[in-house]
């Protein structure tokens, strides 16, 4: 009887903490937004004999994202982020946190071939997916 007493008082209590729980939905923004904020990387000079190309830029409700890949002699040598953008801090947290693990894992790998990041799902997706774009281009330019 007693345990089924405090089963019982847990319950309520966790009911009206669940009850209490406020969240907001995340802000949602088109690409074209005038407030929707325009991360752009700076990139560092090619190297001699290499080719680069633009990947398309990809469109999330949360984010828009732009990939740069460099080959030389056919291979990955260099990732620039073109353009990164959030709907919101937590998106840009997100994207911030992403990125660079993303660019140093396909570098690593030579190719878009590799794991999304934990976490980043979406961003990660559509990062990969523009680099691949970008690297189809500058095979067929080079």
């Amino acid at each position: 009887m007693r345990r089924a007493v405090v089963a019982l008082v847990l319950t309520a209590v966790a009911v009206v903490l669940l009850a209490r729980y406020e969240t907001t939905p995340p802000v949602t923004r088109s690409a074209d937004d005038p407030r929707r904020p325009k991360a752009i990387a700076t990139a560092e000079p090619p190297p001699p004999g290499s080719v680069s190309a633009v990947g398309p830029a990809l469109v999330t409700p949360f984010s828009a994202i732009q990939v740069k890949a460099t080959l030389k002699d056919g291979k990955l040598v260099g990732i620039e982020t073109v353009a990164l953008s959030g709907d919101g801090p937590h998106t840009d947290a997100l994207n911030a946190r992403a990125e660079p693990i993303l660019r140093e894992r396909a570098l690593r790998a030579g190719s878009a071939d590799v794991d999304v990041v934990s976490g980043a799902t979406s961003t990660s997706e559509i990062w990969l997916e523009s680099l691949r774009g970008a690297i189809r281009k500058a095979r067929r330019a080079d």
